[in-house]
């Protein structure tokens, strides 16, 4: 599997080794890494970052979720931008598997209602066990790609939708057809 991950810049400095530590599983266990520039950066370079130099970053960040089939975030360290990812990751459909040491519990990352996410506590001696057993729950929850024709009348229909209300085509469908599922009352 492809697998994105990430945490808090800021905090680095106080989690340096837990993110390398789960760098380090992720690589053992065989999958295709793709890490943001987590350990390349540090706070001072975000702050002297031009307009475009932060749009670029930006893209660059939606492009790696898109690519991934699951990403991890370490979320001991309070941070907006990291949960601002985990919204992205999960509005793209992502399986989420959010990390955070004993202790530093991120009670708002438990209120979101999807099965998509897992939030899981760890220390650094049991992190291989919890991150192979919650990748393997996550391929579970891995979005099969579906590809279809549509006509043109259709296509500028869903282009005008992604414009108008800024969802992405794919996730504007797939709400519809889970809208379907519930008012249809169907269970596997």
């Amino acid at each position: 599997m492809k697998i994105f991950f990430d945490a808090s810049l800021s905090g680095r400095e106080e989690y340096e080794r837990h993110y390398a530590k789960i760098i380090a599983v992720i690589e053992s266990l065989s999958h295709v890494l793709i890490k943001s520039t987590l350990m390349l950066r540090k706070p001072q370079d975000v702050a002297l970052e031009t307009s475009k130099q932060a749009e670029d970053w930006y893209k660059q960040l939606k492009k790696w979720l898109s690519e991934c089939d699951v990403a991890i975030f370490e979320v001991s360290y309070s941070s907006t931008g990291i949960g601002h990812e985990v919204t992205l990751a999960l509005d793209a459909g992502k399986p989420v598997i959010a990390l955070y040491v004993k202790g530093k519990h991120p009670f708002v990352l438990e209120t979101i209602p999807s099965d998509k996410i897992q939030v899981i506590d760890y220390a650094l001696d049991d992190l291989a066990p919890k991150i192979t057993k919650a990748l393997e729950y996550a391929a579970g929850q891995v979005d099969t790609r579906f590809n279809f024709f549509i006509s043109p009348h259709i296509s500028n229909y869903l282009d005008w939708v992604a414009k108008k209300k800024r969802t992405p085509r794919a996730v504007y469908l797939r709400k519809l057809i889970e809208k379907a599922m519930i008012e249809e009352k169907f269970e596997e």
